[in-house]
């Protein structure tokens, strides 16, 4: 059987037929028709109260699930405001697609209410932008849209839906979407079977792998998100073989805190040993690695005494800031297998005694005594741990001791201050029974607090953990550090009263004043529903070793705080 149903109804049936159960966004003019239907679905709609917020909850369930997440936004504003979040999504290779209001087409190009050219707006920060001006095109679009945006390097997709279209109508089989289902599992598997993993350019790959780590006195691991869904099987790699290994910001997780072969986050708030390791390693085997400027310091200085080994998803990072002696571009689960079957020879036990010398340099914080008393109260059963950006981030990469990469969400390469508060609502929204443990500073939970309405309509066990210092800290270090001391713009001199805040939005708030224990802060962890915990600090305390701009990793500022 055939029947007619509109491009509106069509979307929404994709999107079901995904999985999809709940999909955040904000209606407006434009977008109207597929709200429409959106209303007559199975599908739950979340009302964020700003796009950007809309696009993070859509990122939380995408980070948290792996997942391709959904979002509805209008046209001209609606687009302008989601861009951020966006922005933030390609730069953390998270999956997402985007559906666009748009004017209708006859009136493209006027300067129509509400106009924006979105596809040339956005196209640089998305995988590929869609545009439909012909109803028939949505049932190819969507199939490719979806499947772009969750494979290979995943990222989002864009589709800018021309109001006049979404009420069109397409004839279509009446099971054709199950039927599209089927034969795209079937033709996925049967390429999965034609494909020989153990290929001519893997065998040669392996062979100068062997070659290299052989002949190595001090290899290391650089890990980071694209590897981090390896978690376990890197974890017995590097126990195997005894192999040091440093991750980036989004690769924390990967190994446990306590690990001997784990040396921390490298980078501009890395740990000692692991940038006095990338100082002196002679292989640098980098896996799901970009070589951003966080990571590396001063690119022309990192790792200049070592042969680099790069295994990545996407080419278009091989080579790109670091030039390599060896390189293979595949996903790392095609890879891994086949080097934890090697019996490698390593000879690097010189480097392992140097290790542990590094690992003698004191560095102590009272955030490290502060986050560790957190995590010993945290209530049994899964837990998320995500952050906004800032000091407070550094903190808690530096210290929490995450069981897996999955529990820990922060942005990354965008380092987007108001990250934080919507996309654990996302994260909370997929993970019902979790707990989701949010750190923010007082100068980022203000980017977004209009969320807190979001929050709290949806009843969900989110616990906000907001670090006052009444500073932007990151920008006062900074200042500190190398502008005089000339607090310009850092310090806010007017802040809401957090509790009487929390009040008007009907959200729980306690203040934890740390240095008289755990008790009452394990009493309102074990709460469930959505809460603010208040963490008062003082504004001197800053984030170390710190790697200035411009410098090597190795030539990091280690200074005690002052309290």
């Amino acid at each position: 059987m055939r029947e007619q149903i509109t491009v509106s109804q069509y979307i929404i049936r994709f999107l079901e037929s995904k999985g999809i159960n709940w999909i955040p966004g904000v209606p407006g003019g434009t977008i109207l028709p597929l709200y429409e239907n959106l209303a007559a679905s199975n599908i739950e709609h979340v009302l964020a109260r700003h796009e950007q917020g809309a696009g993070f909850i859509a990122q939380g369930r995408a980070r948290s699930t792996g997942e391709v997440s959904a979002v509805f936004v209008s046209s001209g504003p609606g687009v302008a405001n989601l861009i951020t979040a966006v922005a933030d999504a390609q730069r953390d290779s998270i999956p997402i697609l985007i559906f666009s209001g748009q004017v209708p087409l006859a009136l493209t190009g006027t300067d129509a209410f509400q106009e924006l050219p979105t596809a040339s707006i956005v196209s640089p920060l998305v995988k590929r932008v869609y545009k439909i001006e012909e109803a028939n095109q949505i049932i190819e679009i969507l199939d490719e849209a979806y499947d772009l945006s969750g494979s290979g390097k995943m990222g989002p997709v864009w589709i800018d839906l021309p109001k006049d279209i979404q009420t069109q109508r397409i004839e279509i089989a009446s099971d054709h979407l199950s039927i599209n289902l089927q034969e795209k599992e079937g033709s996925l598997a049967s390429k999965e079977s034609e494909e020989d993993i153990t290929d001519e350019s893997l065998n040669l790959f392996l062979q100068e792998f062997k070659s290299l780590i052989e002949g190595s006195q001090f290899p290391l691991l650089y890990l980071g998100g694209g590897a981090k869904k390896e978690y376990l099987r890197l974890r017995d790699f590097v126990s195997r073989f005894q192999i040091p290994a440093v991750t980036t910001l989004m690769g924390l997780g990967i190994f446990e805190k306590n690990d001997p072969m784990n040396l921390g986050m490298m980078g501009m708030h890395g740990t000692v040993v692991a940038n006095e390791a990338l100082g002196v390693c002679d292989l640098l085997i980098a896996i799901g690695v970009r070589f951003d400027d966080r990571a590396t310091g001063a690119i022309q200085k990192f790792c200049n005494q070592a042969k680099i080994i790069h295994i990545d998803i996407d080419a278009r990072e091989i080579g790109k800031n670091k030039s390599v002696s060896l390189s293979l571009q595949k996903d790392i689960s095609e890879v891994l297998p086949f080097l934890i079957e090697e019996d490698f020879c390593i000879q690097n036990k010189n480097a392992l005694a140097q290790i542990e010398t590094w690992r003698e340099i004191p560095v102590e914080h009272p955030m490290k005594d502060i986050l560790l008393d957190f995590a010993s109260v945290l209530p049994e059963g899964d837990h998320y741990i995500l952050t906004d950006v800032g000091q407070h981030q550094m903190w808690v990469a530096q210290y929490f001791p995450f069981l897996n990469p999955k529990s820990w969400i922060t942005s990354g390469g965008q380092g987007t201050m108001g990250f934080g508060l919507p996309t654990a609502i996302g994260v909370a929204l997929s993970n019902r029974e979790a707990h989701v443990f949010c750190f923010s500073g007082d100068g980022s939970i203000m980017m977004n607090l209009q969320e807190l309405s979001t929050l709290k309509e949806q009843e969900l066990n989110v616990k906000i953990i907001l670090i006052n210092n009444e500073h932007l800290g990151l920008v006062k270090q900074q200042q500190d550090l190398f502008y005089g001391s000339k607090h310009s713009g850092s310090k806010f001199h007017f802040h809401p009263d957090f509790s009487l805040l929390c009040q008007s939005f009907g959200i729980g708030y306690s203040e934890w004043d740390w240095s008289l224990g755990t008790e009452e802060l394990q009493r309102v962890l074990e709460i469930k529903g959505p809460a603010m915990i208040e963490v008062r600090i003082p504004s001197s305390w800053g984030v170390y070793p710190f790697v200035p701009g411009g410098k090597s990793n190795q030539e990091y500022i280690l200074e005690r705080i002052v309290t």
